[in-house]
């Protein structure tokens, strides 16, 4: 794109826009997204001490990323956004991820590279209304409305948590209620804040675990696991891609 003075590209996304409302970029055009490349710039976000320690260096990089007119990370879905650390990563580096693997079966520390180009995303997205919601029907009988879970929702999660957690002096113990209080529109007809509160406070653990495997519906994200096989013994570890400085930022050291 001639009207930035950076390197762009435009990379797909696994929702390919279908779980965002009526009318949002990403549901205009298919679920594609402008980014810039890693610059300099980027580089001085990476190496703030202060946002590392605050651990909000992500955040501020994804806020630099992510130029495309209307959309901010903060809207995407939490695996949009992993796409787009994804492709930063494999634009700034390249596909190969070194990564060091400790086997459990023998002790021995192995280097292994990860092909970043080879993760999968699901093949087909389910299409939410025209509100970005999706409808469904618990086996026990309840008439369930959801939406997606964003960054943004993620982080207001995160902060309330925080919050809870220094008054009482402890963990809250309340992250699967605070994200089905986010994702959850309505039940049998119940949309009022207060009383759809209390529903999911006391839902039953089968439609709790129901009404979270269809938000993973419309929450397609990247398979971020991986398999690795010891040159040892030949035991093989699967595990998951953790993504962090030393992923974004190879040269940090830490």
């Amino acid at each position: 794109m001639t009207d930035f003075m950076f390197p762009t590209e435009v990379i797909q996304l696994p929702s390919q826009g279908k779980v965002y409302p009526e009318g949002h970029p990403l549901r205009e055009n298919g679920g594609k997204l402008d980014v810039k490349y890693m610059t300099a710039k980027e580089e001085d976000i990476l190496t703030n001490t202060n946002l590392i320690q605050s651990g909000t260096v992500v955040d501020k990089l994804l806020d630099s990323l992510v130029i495309h007119k209307g959309v901010k990370h903060v809207d995407l879905t939490t695996g949009d956004v992993n796409a787009v650390l994804m492709a930063s990563r494999v634009l700034a580096y390249g596909k190969d991820y070194p990564i060091e693997v400790l086997c459990i079966s023998c002790g021995t520390n192995g280097q292994h590279t990860i092909d970043l180009s080879q993760l999968q995303v699901p093949d087909e997205v389910i299409d939410t209304d025209e509100k970005g919601h999706h409808s469904f029907v618990t086996e026990t009988g309840l008439n369930v409305t959801i939406k997606m879970l964003t960054r943004g929702d993620e982080m207001q999660i995160e902060k309330n948590n925080q919050v809870l957690d220094k008054k009482l002096g402890i963990g809250s113990g309340n992250e699967v209620t605070s994200r089905l209080k986010k994702i959850i529109v309505s039940i049998n007809g119940v949309a009022e804040k207060n009383q759809l509160s209390k529903i999911i406070d006391n839902l039953i653990i089968k439609d709790s675990k129901f009404i979270r495997s269809e938000f993973e519906k419309i929450n397609p994200s990247i398979d971020m696991t991986s398999e690795t096989t010891c040159e040892q013994c030949g035991h093989v570890t699967k595990g998951g891609i953790p993504i962090g400085i030393n992923f974004l930022w190879p040269d940090s050291g830490l």
